[in-house]
C-alpha cells in the first residue's frame, strides 16, 4: 500500500486584537468569539496532522482516516468564514459609495434593497451564516444562507461580506432573541473598503 510523507501547513489565528471599541458589540463579545476562532484554527492544524499521519501509515481506508475527512471541512471553514466576518468589521468606508455600492445599486435597484434582502436572509429561523457573494463568471451578486460550515456553499463563488448569525457571535451582550438588534449592530460596523476590495479583486479591476 502506498504512503505518504505529507506535512501540512500550519495555519496561524489571525491578529485581530485592534478590533476594539465597536459600535453595541462589546469588546467582551469579541473576545470570547476570538476564543472560539482560536480554537477553529488550532482544531483544524491537529486533524490535518493526524490526517498526514495516518496517510504515512497507509491507513487510507481507516474508518478513523475517513471520519477526520468529514470532519476537517467543518472546522477549516469554521475558521475561514470567522476571518471572512472579523476581517468585514472595523467600521470605514461607505455603504452608499464604491465598487461594492455600484454593483448592488446595478442588480438590486439600490444598496437598501440589497440590505432588505441580506436582513431576510440574516433573520431566517436557525443558526448559520448570512453571506453576500459574487459569481465572478457573470458578476451575479445574490445573498445566501449557509446552515453548516462546510455545507452550502456555491461552487466557485466568492464571498463580499460574511454576516455571522450563530447565536454565540451575540449571546455575551444580548439575549437569543436579541438578533435584529445584533444585525444593526453587525451593519454599524462593516468595513465596507474591505468589502469593496474583495469585490474588486474578484472581479478583476
Amino acid at each position: 500500500m502506498a504512503t505518504s510523507t505529507h506535512t501540512p501547513i500550519e495555519y496561524k489565528a489571525n491578529d485581530y486584537s485592534t478590533l476594539k471599541g465597536l459600535h453595541g458589540i462589546t469588546d467582551e463579545q469579541i473576545e470570547v468569539h476570538l476564543k472560539l476562532y482560536n480554537g477553529y484554527v488550532n482544531r483544524t492544524n491537529a486533524i490535518l496532522a493526524k490526517l498526514a499521519k495516518l496517510a504515512g501509515e497507509g491507513q487510507t481506508g481507516d474508518s478513523s482516516f475517513q471520519e477526520l475527512k468529514r470532519r476537517v471541512g467543518w472546522e477549516w471553514n469554521g475558521m475561514r468564514l470567522h476571518e471572512y466576518y472579523f476581517d468585514n468589521l472595523g467600521a470605514s468606508g461607505s455603504a452608499s459609495a464604491g465598487p461594492f455600492a455600484s454593483g448592488v445599486t446595478q442588480q438590486f435597484g439600490s444598496v437598501d434593497a440589497w440590505k432588505a434582502d441580506m436582513m431576510g436572509v440574516a433573520k431566517m429561523p436557525g443558526v448559520g451564516w448570512a453571506i453576500t457573494y459574487l459569481d465572478p463568471k457573470n458578476g451575479q451578486i445574490w445573498n445566501h444562507w449557509v446552515n453548516q460550515h462546510e455545507v452550502g456553499h456555491p461552487a466557485g463563488a466568492v464571498p463580499l461580506l460574511v454576516l455571522d448569525v450563530w447565536e454565540h457571535a451575540f449571546s455575551v451582550y444580548r439575549k437569543p432573541t436579541d438578533r435584529p438588534a445584533y444585525l444593526d449592530d453587525f451593519f454599524a460596523n462593516v468595513c465596507w473598503d474591505t468589502v469593496g476590495r474583495r469585490l474588486a479583486s474578484a472581479a478583476g479591476t
